[in-house]
């Protein structure tokens, strides 16, 4: 995620993490954290969940693995907010988006002032180039496997799914992930529902292979000619080709969808392929 922010803000060099906010912020750490923050408000805007993973502790430890709870099993992170916390996933339910044509939504939760901030050639590449790019693929990507009629509005969204980069731990956001989802799917099915299927959208060959380890297929797959290094730091002209190459392999996108146990695998001629659109 880092990589991607690093190049909608368009660095020239890497941006120091963020330890605390008690401490004075840089300008461009403010604006990072300015739109981190607006995904919170958004999501509870669109009354979706919020779900947190902290790291055990001594005081605090974590639940058993033997435990007969079906969460503990799960997620073997402690609940308790004295701990630091080891992972965020967010997820919107169908026909809630990031909007435009919902401006005052977008301005209350602070994402249109945080886009704002970014500039313009940085709000061209996370609303044009980045989530054109998301649009398209997942859209030919639900068409082409006959999945929720082709409208990526009739499916649950995960809006992000972080981790502490301190804590690394036994894959906390992968785990959380796949908690958020089964506890979402079972609120659904309680009330008599169906279960939603959930897609999510990636730039990190890494995440794609921790999302297939929870049950979450390709959909699609794109390259971005960013003019960035590997961690989204705009090249220089004096670079060599090796840290271009290494860029360009690093510079790509995926969605990706995972469908109910009840719903089975998604049919259509792409059925356990990665579909390549070149941007």
């Amino acid at each position: 995620m880092s990589r991607n922010h690093n190049w909608f803000q368009c660095l020239t060099s890497p941006l120091d993490l963020i330890i605390s906010t008690a401490s004075p912020l840089t300008r461009l750490q403010a604006r990072r954290l300015a739109f981190y923050s607006s995904w919170f408000r958004l999501v509870r805007a669109h009354s979706g969940a919020v779900s947190l993973a902290y790291t055990p502790s001594a005081t605090y430890p974590a639940p058993s693995s033997s435990s007969s709870s079906s969460v503990s099993d799960h997620q073997i992170f402690n609940t308790s907010p004295s701990n630091s916390i080891a992972a965020v996933v967010l997820l919107l339910p169908p026909h809630a988006r990031p909007s435009w044509f919902e401006p005052l939504v977008a301005w209350h939760s602070g994402l249109l002032p945080a886009l704002l901030g970014l500039g313009l050639r940085g709000m061209w590449r996370v609303a044009v180039t980045f989530e054109g790019n998301v649009g398209w693929m997942i859209s030919e990507g639900l068409k082409a496997r006959n999945v929720a009629g082709g409208d990526e509005g009739n499916l649950v969204m995960c809006h992000g799914c972080v981790r502490n980069p301190q804590w690394e731990g036994k894959a906390p956001a992968r785990r959380l992930l796949d908690w958020a989802i089964e506890r979402w799917w079972e609120k659904e099915r309680g009330t008599g529902g169906r279960a939603t299927p959930v897609w999510l959208d990636t730039s990190i060959d890494e995440g794609v292979r921790a999302y297939e380890e929870i049950r979450f297929e390709v959909l699609g797959e794109c390259a971005v000619d960013t003019g960035a290094d590997a961690e989204g730091i705009k090249l220089g002209s004096g670079a060599d080709e090796e840290v271009r190459e290494k860029a360009r392999k690093r510079s790509r996108q995926w969605v990706m969808l995972r469908l109910p146990p009840e719903e089975g695998k998604a049919d259509g001629p792409n059925k356990g392929q990665r579909t390549y659109y070149e941007s």
